[in-house]
């Protein structure tokens, strides 16, 4: 069991500059225009470094309660998914694996989203998403627009 505290939020968010991720510490940072951290994240990454994208991305899409469709060519190595044989779409909900924000990134398949399990968080062992708690993935879909850029270093 997790516990957090239920705090409220105030006010809207002021619009980040840019969000920056470091694969090495694993986390995510939301900057304003003067690079003054406005909120800090711990993140999960890909477990396989090659599907751990380096350099600027930005942002395409924000989703707040998103399905989530599995393709099982993009999962060779389940063969539970693979014997499918079709994609899957998972409708939104507490348990959906993008959790309850996807904010979808300008490479094919990437993202920052939300999870379910969010004892999870801050390992390498997502497929190549970036993953938050729920609550800091729907914090961090105040702060970014569409077009907002994506550093990630190592």
């Amino acid at each position: 069991m997790i516990r957090v505290p239920d705090v409220e939020r105030r006010g809207t968010r002021s619009q980040a500059a840019r969000v920056q991720i470091s694969l090495d510490c694993m986390t995510l940072d939301v900057l304003d225009a003067r690079d003054r951290v406005m909120a800090h994240f711990p993140v999960s990454i890909a477990l396989k470094v090659a599907k751990r994208p380096v350099g600027e991305l930005h942002v395409t899409v924000k989703v707040s309660n998103p399905d989530y469709t599995v393709d099982p060519g993009n999962f060779p190595e389940s063969a539970e998914l693979n014997a499918l044989g079709h994609t899957l779409v998972l409708p939104p909900g507490p348990r959906n694996p993008v959790g309850l924000a996807w904010i979808g990134l300008d490479r094919t398949g990437y993202g920052i989203h939300g999870t379910p399990e969010p004892a999870r968080i801050g390992r390498a062992e997502s497929h190549g998403c970036f993953r938050l708690t729920n609550w800091d993935a729907l914090a961090l879909l105040e702060y970014v627009a569409i077009g907002t850029p994506v550093r990630v270093e190592r």
